[in-house]
C-alpha cells in the first residue's frame, strides 16, 4: 500500500473535488444538454421562456445527485480503495469521514431543492419521486447492492440508462410518452437509453474484474468474486458478443430510418476496439474503450437538432 506521502493530493478541498468525479459529472451535464437539444426540444410544447430554466434545473438535479453518489461511494469503499487505488484513497486520510458525509448531504439537498423547483414550475411532483428513487438506489449502491450478486451492476446501468428519460420528463408529461416514443426522435432516445445502459452494465463487470482484490477484502459479492476471473471473463465475452446484435440493429435502423450510415461508427468502432481488447485480455483497456463507446453515442446525436 502506498504511503500517505504519495497521495494524489493533501488538500481537503481538492480531495472533495476529486470525490465528486468532476469529469464524469461534466459528461452527464453535456449529455443532458445534447440529448435535450437534439431530441427532446424539437417536439416539445413547453413554452420557450421555461425551457432554459427547466434544463438548467434538470442538469443541476442530476449532476448533484451523481456527485453525491460518487462521494458516498468513496465513503463506504475505504477498504476496497486502499487496496485497488491506494494513491487515490482520500477518505479518512486527507478528508475526514464527517466532512465527506457532509459534502454528500450538501449535494443531495441541492438535487432535491432543484427538483422541487421543477415540480413547482410544472405542477407535477413525479419529478421529485423520480429523483428520490434514483437517489436511494445510488445511495445504497456500496453499502447494500454491491454486496449482493449483480445488483450493483444493474443499479449503475439503470442510473445511466434513465438519463435520457429524465430529459424527456422535463419537457413531456408521461401521459404522452407512448405517442412521443413512437416517433423518429423517440426511437433514437429509446435506443440511446438501452444501449448506454447495456454498455454501462458491461463496463461495471469489467471494472469489477479490475477491482477483484479490493472487492474481496471488502466483502462484496461481485461477479468475479463469486465466479473467479476466468469464468467471469468468459461471461463478459459472451455478453459483449450479444451486444453486437443490438449494435447491428441500431446501425441498420440508423441507415433505414434516418439515412445516417456513417454516424453510428462513432460508437461502433470504440465497441469493436473494446471487444478486441477483451479477447486479448487487456481488461484496463477494455474499460477505457467502453467509456469511449458511451461518448461516441453522444457524438452520434450531434446534428440531430433542428
Amino acid at each position: 500500500m502506498a504511503r500517505d506521502s504519495k497521495l494524489v493530493t493533501k488538500s481537503p478541498f481538492w480531495a472533495g473535488i476529486r470525490l465528486m468525479r468532476p469529469w464524469n459529472v461534466m459528461m452527464i451535464a453535456a449529455a443532458m444538454a445534447l440529448i435535450t437539444h437534439s431530441l427532446v426540444l424539437p417536439n416539445s410544447n413547453v413554452p420557450d421562456e421555461y425551457r432554459d430554466t427547466l434544463l438548467i434545473l434538470g442538469i443541476i438535479s442530476m449532476t448533484s445527485l451523481a456527485a453525491g453518489a460518487n462521494i458516498i461511494n468513496d465513503y463506504f469503499d475505504i477498504t476496497e480503495d486502499r487496496i485497488n487505488r491506494p494513491n487515490k484513497a482520500l477518505v479518512g486520510r486527507v478528508i475526514s469521514r464527517r466532512q465527506t458525509m457532509a459534502l454528500n448531504y450538501l449535494f443531495i439537498a441541492i438535487a432535491i431543492g432543484s427538483t422541487a423547483s421543477i415540480s413547482a414550475m410544472l405542477g407535477n411532483y413525479v419529478h421529485v419521486i423520480w429523483i428520490l428513487t434514483v437517489g436511494v438506489l445510488l445511495w445504497g449502491y456500496s453499502p447494500f447492492f454491491k454486496r449482493r450478486f449483480l445488483r450493483g451492476n444493474l443499479i449503475i446501468a439503470f442510473s445511466v440508462g434513465q438519463l435520457p428519460f429524465w430529459c424527456l420528463l422535463l419537457f413531456q408529461p408521461m401521459t404522452s410518452w407512448v405517442d412521443w416514443l413512437d416517433t423518429e426522435r423517440g426511437w433514437i432516445l429509446l435506443s440511446y437509453g438501452v444501449l448506454s445502459a447495456w454498455v454501462t452494465f458491461l463496463r461495471e463487470i469489467t471494472k469489477d474484474l479490475q477491482d477483484l482484490n479490493g472487492d474481496t477484502a471488502a466483502g462484496y459479492d461481485t461477479l468475479p468474486v463469486r465466479w473467479g476471473t476466468n469464468k467471469s471473463m468468459k461471461f463478459l465475452k459472451l455478453l459483449h458478443g450479444a451486444g453486437w446484435i443490438v449494435m447491428a440493429m441500431a446501425w441498420m435502423e440508423s441507415i433505414q430510418q434516418l439515412s445516417r450510415p456513417i454516424a453510428p461508427l462513432f460508437f461502433i468502432l470504440p465497441y469493436l476496439a473494446a471487444t478486441i481488447q477483451l479477447w486479448r485480455g487487456q481488461v484496463a483497456s477494455v474499460s477505457a474503450w467502453q467509456k469511449m463507446t458511451l461518448a461516441g453515442g453522444l457524438i452520434y446525436l450531434i446534428g440531430m437538432s433542428g
